[in-house]
């Protein structure tokens, strides 16, 4: 079946830095774990980034993915380069892909879920079909993303769950696992319960140590 491209959140209005994704999928065949997210900030796509960034998935200074996974994985190396976390990657069977091939912004051209308009997907079933593995694990890297990939897959889980689920996509079992964001506003989205935990970076954490655990 040929992969049709459709426009999500379509607006006439915020229709500001609209650029094409700047990464390709890394490492997609032989991942036993894969994470997902939906685009990195509009400075990217442009290359003109900041100090402190890195220019790769999960790049801007201010998104503390890597330090996440130095932290509750156990890494004896610093994930700093490119190609630190390339290979750290490689070494622990993780790929990497996001939901949106292209979009547009809102007027600020801001970084938030919120901000994205104009959403044009990847084809995601044909990027998980180069996948060799039958059983599969994907971390969203927000309710948000695991909804674009409920419309592009046409699948259902629970959006409200931190907890691993199970769904089958075509010949494939997929374990998905919505993440706490990476982003400096993680604990916005939370329930009031969560937001004064006073363990909640540790929840976070013990979370994210589970994507290292192939």
């Amino acid at each position: 079946m040929n992969f049709v491209k459709k426009i999500y959140r379509k607006s006439d209005i915020h229709t500001f830095c609209h650029f094409k994704h700047p990464y390709d999928p890394f490492n997609i065949k032989d991942a036993k774990t894969i994470i997902v997210g939906n685009t990195p900030p509009a400075r990217f796509s442009t290359k003109e980034l900041q100090e402190g960034d890195v220019d790769w998935y999960y790049g801007s200074r201010y998104n503390a993915f890597w330090s996440l996974l130095e932290q509750s994985c156990n890494s004896e190396q610093l994930l700093i380069t490119k190609k630190e976390r390339q290979n750290f990657f490689l070494q622990n069977s993780i790929g990497i892909f996001d939901t949106i091939e292209e979009c547009s912004r809102s007027k600020g051209c801001g970084a938030s879920d919120g901000d994205l308009y104009n959403i044009v997907l990847v084809d995601v079933l044909a990027l998980l079909e180069q996948n060799k593995h039958k059983t599969l694990r994907l971390f969203f890297s927000s309710r948000f993303v695991a909804e674009l990939f409920q419309k592009a897959t046409k699948t259902k889980f629970d959006l409200r769950s931190r907890e691993m689920q199970k769904i089958s996509l075509r010949d494939k079992t997929l374990e998905v696992t919505i993440l706490y964001a990476p982003s400096p506003s993680w604990a916005r989205g939370l329930s009031e319960t969560m937001r004064k935990n006073p363990k909640k970076n540790e929840i976070r954490l013990e979370q994210y140590s589970k994507i290292c655990k192939n």
